[in-house]
C-alpha cells in the first residue's frame, strides 16, 4: 500500500444478508495521514455503514466489494451516545485505562492528561453513571485514543456535545492528525467538526455524490444534499438571559421557580425559573454536565433515587403545583420525551408501542370495542404527525434515532399535556428529520401547548424558540 494513504477504498461495496441491494455501491475514497475527512448525508444515505466498513466491522454481516486497504490499526467511536462505553467499569479512570490493559500493555497511561485534551480533567475518579450523555461520548473517546490507533473513524462525533466540548474536540483531532493521525468523520449534521475537516465529502444513497472544501458550503449547497447545518453565530445565547426576558408569571402554562437539585452533597444546578406561556417553546442551553436533562426530570418527577429537588421549588402547570405529585399523576400535565429514546421503548412494533402507550379509562364492557377504535384512530393519527407511518410495522430498534425519537414524541402526544419536555430532540436528524421535528412542535404550540426544549444546537435554539434560559 502506498505510504502516502492510511485508509483506501476502491469502488467499495456493501450489501446486508438477504438484502438485494447494496447499502453501499462504488464508494472511492483516499485519507492520507494527518488528513481529516468528513463524509455527509440524510439518514439512510450510508454514513454508519461506511463507517463500519472502514473499520472492518462488517464482514459477518454481509457481503464486502472492491478493495478496502488500511495501514495501521484503527479506533471507531459510533453513533450511540449512551451505548459508548464497555459496561465493564464503574469509574473514568478505570475506563479510560482499559484499553491498554485489555491489550496487555505495560505502558502506564496518563489518565490526566488523556482526559485534559479534551478538557475532561475535572472528570478524574467521577462515576460513569454521572455523567452526560456528552461526557461518556468524550470518555469513550479518551480511551480510544490512548491506543494510539492510525485512523480514527467518528460517527457523528459530535452528537451530544456543547460549544466548547465542540470546539475542545476540533483542536485534539486536528493535534492527532498533526503527529500524523487519520479520521473518517460522518453524519448527517455539518457542525464545528466538520468545518474544520479538510475537506468534506457527501453520500446518498449509498454513493458518494460530491465533495467541497469547508468553507463552500452553505445552508443551501447543504440542503439540497439533506444535510442540516448547525454552525451558528448565536453567541448571544450562551451570556446570561436579560432582565425581562422571562414571561411573567401570570401569563405563564408552565411555571417553575427555584427548583434546585442534589445529589447526596453536591449540588446538580442553583435554584432556577423556567417559564413558558401557552403557544411558546423555552429552549434551555448550558454545557455538558450543566444538569439540563437533570432539570426535565426534576419537572417530570423522574429524578434517580440518590437525587432530590430543592424543598423550596414550585413546579405549575395552569395553576396546578406538580412539585410533590407522583410522576405518573404528572403525565396528566406533562410529556417527557428523555434524552435516550430506547428507555421509553419496549413493544415489538412502532403501532404496538402507541397503542399501549396509556391504558384505556376506565369503561363498560360494552364500550371496549368503541374506545379501541378511538385509540386506534389516535395513533393513525400521531403516526401520520411524525412522519412513522410506514415504519408503523417495525420493531422501534430497526429505527433510526431520530424515528426513535419521533416514537416516544408520538407516545407523549397520545397523553394530551398541556406542556412536553423534549430533551434533545435535535440528536442526528438530518434535515428532513429538523423539519419534520419543528412540525410536530409548531403544531403543539399551534393548539395552545408549551414546549421546553434542552439542546446544543444554538443556532436551531434561536429559530424555534421564544426564549432561552442558560445553566452555568
Amino acid at each position: 500500500m502506498d505510504d502516502t494513504v492510511v485508509l483506501s477504498l476502491a469502488r467499495a461495496g456493501f450489501a446486508f444478508h438477504g438484502s438485494e441491494t447494496q447499502t453501499l455501491a462504488e464508494i472511492d475514497l483516499r485519507i492520507g495521514p494527518g488528513e481529516m475527512i468528513a463524509v455527509l448525508g440524510p439518514q439512510g444515505s450510508g454514513t454508519s455503514t461506511l463507517c463500519r466498513l472502514a473499520a472492518g466491522l462488517l464482514g459477518d454481516r454481509g457481503a464486502v466489494s472492491g478493495a478496502i486497504t488500511v495501514r495501521g490499526s484503527v479506533a471507531m467511536l459510533g453513533d450511540d451516545p449512551e451505548a459508548q462505553l464497555t459496561g465493564m467499569t464503574s469509574y473514568v479512570d478505570d475506563e479510560v485505562s482499559l484499553p491498554a490493559r485489555l491489550a496487555g500493555s505495560t505502558r502506564p497511561v496518563d489518565i490526566g492528561a488523556v482526559l485534559d485534551t479534551f478538557g475532561m480533567q475535572r472528570l478524574l475518579g467521577r462515576r460513569l453513571d454521572t455523567l452526560s450523555g456528552g461526557e461518556r461520548q468524550l470518555v469513550a473517546l479518551a480511551s480510544l485514543m490512548t491506543g494510539e490507533p492510525a485512523l480514527l473513524v467518528l460517527d457523528q462525533p459530535a452528537l451530544s456535545l456543547d460549544p466548547d466540548a465542540r470546539m475542545l474536540l476540533v483542536r485534539a483531532l486536528r493535534s492527532f492528525c498533526d503527529a500524523g493521525g487519520s479520521v473518517l468523520l460522518t453524519g448527517h449534521q455539518h457542525d464545528d467538526l466538520t468545518a474544520a475537516a479538510d475537506r468534506v465529502a457527501f453520500v446518498r444513497g449509498g454513493r458518494l455524490v460530491g465533495s467541497a472544501r469547508p468553507a463552500e458550503l452553505t445552508d443551501e449547497a447543504l440542503g439540497v444534499r439533506g444535510v442540516w447545518n448547525t454552525l451558528s453565530d448565536a453567541a448571544h445565547l450562551l451570556a446570561p438571559p436579560l432582565p425581562g426576558a422571562h414571561v411573567n408569571a401570570s401569563e405563564a402554562l408552565l411555571d417553575v421557580r427555584g427548583l434546585s437539585v442534589r445529589r447526596a452533597t453536591t449540588e446538580i444546578f442553583p435554584p432556577l425559573d423556567v417559564r413558558a406561556a401557552p403557544g411558546e417553546v423555552a429552549a434551555i442551553v448550558g454545557p455538558n454536565g450543566s444538569g439540563k436533562s437533570t432539570l426535565l426530570r426534576a419537572v417530570a418527577g423522574l429524578l434517580e433515587v440518590d437525587a432530590t429537588a430543592g424543598t423550596a421549588g414550585s413546579v405549575r402547570v395552569g395553576g396546578t403545583e406538580l412539585v410533590r405529585m407522583p410522576a405518573h399523576q404528572r403525565t396528566r400535565w406533562l410529556g417527557w420525551v428523555g434524552q435516550d429514546p430506547g428507555a421509553q421503548l419496549s413493544a415489538a412494533t412502532a403501532q404496538t408501542e402507541l397503542e399501549r402507550a396509556l391504558p384505556l379509562p376506565p369503561h363498560r364492557r360494552r364500550d371496549r370495542a368503541r374506545l379501541r377504535e378511538e385509540r386506534a384512530t389516535d395513533v393513525a393519527g400521531v403516526l401520520a404527525q411524525t412522519g412513522l407511518v410506514e415504519q408503523a410495522a417495525e420493531h422501534p430498534y430497526d429505527l433510526a434515532p431520530a424515528q426513535r425519537k419521533d416514537l416516544v414524541i408520538a407516545s407523549a402526544l397520545l397523553l394530551r399535556p398541556e406542556v412536553v419536555l423534549l430533551d434533545e430532540p435535535t440528536l442526528g436528524r438530518d434535515l428532513a428529520g429538523m423539519r419534520r421535528l419543528e412540525r410536530v412542535i409548531r403544531d403543539f404550540t399551534a393548539s395552545g401547548g408549551a414546549v421546553v426544549v434542552t439542546t446544543h444546537d444554538l443556532r436551531w435554539a434561536a429559530r424555534i424558540a421564544a426564549r432561552v434560559v442558560r445553566i452555568r
